[in-house]
């Protein structure tokens, strides 16, 4: 497969947030840090949506944007009363701030059941299908992804095998350091998961947040 490349912080905001500027945000820009093979998730817990804000530096205003209550985050750092994250609605997804106090975190399980991991994983049109192996311990994946740009043009990805978790952990290479590797954390009902840019084609990505599908 040929090797992805790594999207930069500006591709990964899906859309652009539009709006009037927000002067209420941190005047520091949070930036894109990937999703590591040991990430960190929070939620929105404020019981109302809360605002994040993207673009913030000290030559540019913050962008608001309103994230749903329960809607998750992936963390990257704090800052005072402001939490840097990986942030996500129905508008688009990019780094941004979040205040502290509007999330809370969501535990792994360190030994969670291997029933756990089964079932069709979604993290928009892209699936991780999870299924028990014949070998005792592990599990057989599947993952089909696709990158969608201008007018007919369509890059595919894709990976399958087997492999073991380790706790709430699955660290999967396809053949060999040079194939497809993927790592994926299990968080509460959900997965975040990263690879190393060679499952697919140009842009084409197994990372981000995955939820089972339909839900």
């Amino acid at each position: 497969m040929r090797t992805g490349t790594l999207l930069s912080a500006a591709a990964i905001w899906v859309t652009t947030i539009s709006g009037t500027a927000g002067q209420d945000g941190p005047g520091t820009l949070c930036t894109f840090e990937g999703f590591s093979a040991n990430p960190k998730m929070a939620e929105i817990a404020s019981g109302k949506p809360a605002t994040g804000y993207y673009g913030c530096s000290p030559a540019f205003n913050c962008q608001p944007t309103t994230l749903a209550s329960g809607a998750l985050v992936v963390v990257y750092k704090t800052e005072g009363d402001w939490t840097c994250a990986y942030l996500s609605n129905r508008q688009g997804a990019g780094p941004g701030w979040v205040r502290s106090k509007d999330i809370r975190m969501v535990n792994a399980d360190p030994a969670p059941p291997m029933a756990a991991w089964l079932g069709t994983w979604a993290n928009g049109r892209d699936r991780i299908r999870i299924q028990a192996a014949k070998a005792p311990g592990k599990l057989a994946l599947e993952g089909d992804a696709s990158w969608h740009g201008i007018g007919d043009v369509v890059h595919t990805g894709g990976f399958a095998g087997e492999a073991a978790p380790d706790g709430s952990h699955l660290h999967f290479v396809e053949a060999d350091a040079d194939s497809c590797i993927v790592d994926l954390t299990l968080i509460g009902k959900h997965l975040v998961a990263n690879d190393n840019a060679r499952c697919g084609g140009f842009n084409v990505r197994f990372w981000g947040i995955w939820n089972r599908a339909g839900k």
